[in-house]
């Protein structure tokens, strides 16, 4: 009897280094799981490139440069529109095309929106939530505030979202948040021209990233805006 419990005893140790043995083997053939990257990886990431203007989401004959990139279950396409003013940066409007749940479609997140594109443009820079005015045309309410400078020159900034209901969606997403700085030398109305039913409504843009799909891609005009 003390010969056998001996030799059980002594064949412990052995037992638990062949199992911590298979364990490690069995650990180094194991890859970790691969998670899918975080959407702020992906934009930082994923660069602009410039596309034909007539590819614009929405009619903008103002348009100087279009540019886009497919990001996760969205895209984006910024607008760069002519500035005749002597106001500092760029006239341009950024569009983000996502897919939303039903019940979010019709909510704008106006704090995440401004996260994921960079914030404000000057000179809007400090502009609160509750600074933006609302108005409304055809496609429903935006929201919008303006700067003047000097006697002739006005600055707005404008906000919408649009959804299926509104109009045809780029690629498979199926709302589209929209952002402008349009400062020109008149008056109100005509800054905000490009937002509005008539010039967002439609564009044969949209139409085509429907077809194509979604897209990887850099531009003159890449990277939100500090």
């Amino acid at each position: 009897m003390r010969h056998s419990n001996s030799t059980r005893i002594n064949a412990v140790p052995r037992i638990v280094a062949a199992v911590g043995g298979f364990m490690a083997l069995l650990g180094c053939n194991l890859a970790p799981a691969q998670l899918p990257p975080f959407l702020s990886d992906v934009e930082d990431t994923t660069a602009f490139i410039a596309v034909p203007t007539g590819q614009a989401w929405i009619n903008a004959p103002a348009a100087i440069v279009v540019t886009e990139r497919g990001l996760t279950n969205s895209r984006e396409q910024r607008i760069g529109l002519v500035n005749q003013t002597a106001v500092r940066g760029d006239n341009m409007m950024t569009l983000r095309a996502r897919v939303v749940d039903g019940q979010m479609q019709g909510r704008f997140r106006y704090e995440e929106f401004l996260r994921r594109i960079g914030g404000l443009p000057a000179p809007f820079t400090a502009m609160k939530s509750g600074d933006l005015l609302t108005g409304e045309d055809a496609l429903g309410m935006y929201l919008w505030a303006e700067n003047r400078i000097g006697s002739n020159t006005i600055c707005v900034l404008g906000l919408r979202r649009l959804d299926t209901g509104m109009r045809q969606m780029p690629g498979d997403t199926n709302v589209l948040d929209v952002m402008m700085r349009n400062c020109v030398n008149g008056d109100v109305d005509a800054a905000l021209e490009p937002m509005m039913a008539s010039s967002i409504g439609n564009a044969a843009g949209a139409a085509a990233a429907s077809a194509e799909g979604s897209i990887q891609m850099l531009s003159p005009l890449a990277g939100p805006t500090p």
